[in-house]
């Protein structure tokens, strides 16, 4: 059996998501490349259960292995990439999310950009350098 690809993608950025949320707040270092690095920061397994992935299957312990994959790649490219957020406040206050880096994807700067959204309203924008 193999795992859907769709799947890896949607729970990975939701991951890097929360990884990069916790960069913002100092609970994560920015410089972060490795899930051993991630893991004297916080509990891995906190991740997982915030994505809420399924557990207790066969099934569910590969798409956990291959999410765990797909988070390592993209955490150990994680030197930049050309993608940057914008946030804008209600009261049109502008803040740059972006690391200073940038995001290696349009989909991982989408994924950061959509839970800041979420968790504060405003607006956002994704923008290539």
């Amino acid at each position: 059996m193999t795992t859907d690809t769709a799947d890896v993608q949607r729970y990975a950025d939701a991951i890097m998501a929360m990884i990069k949320e916790d960069q913002v707040t100092g609970q994560v270092p920015s410089d972060v490349t490795s899930w051993d690095e991630l893991d004297e920061s916080v509990d891995l397994n906190d991740y997982y259960r915030q994505a809420q992935m399924p557990s207790g299957t066969h099934e569910a312990t590969e798409l956990h292995n291959a999410v765990t994959d797909e988070v390592a790649r993209r955490l150990a490219g994680s030197q930049g990439g050309p993608w940057g957020v914008t946030w804008t406040d209600h009261d049109g206050t502008v803040m740059n999310i972006s690391r200073a880096v940038g995001y290696a994807t349009r989909a991982e700067a989408e994924a950061v950009g959509h839970e800041y959204f979420t968790e504060h309203g405003g607006e956002y924008q994704v923008h290539e350098s």
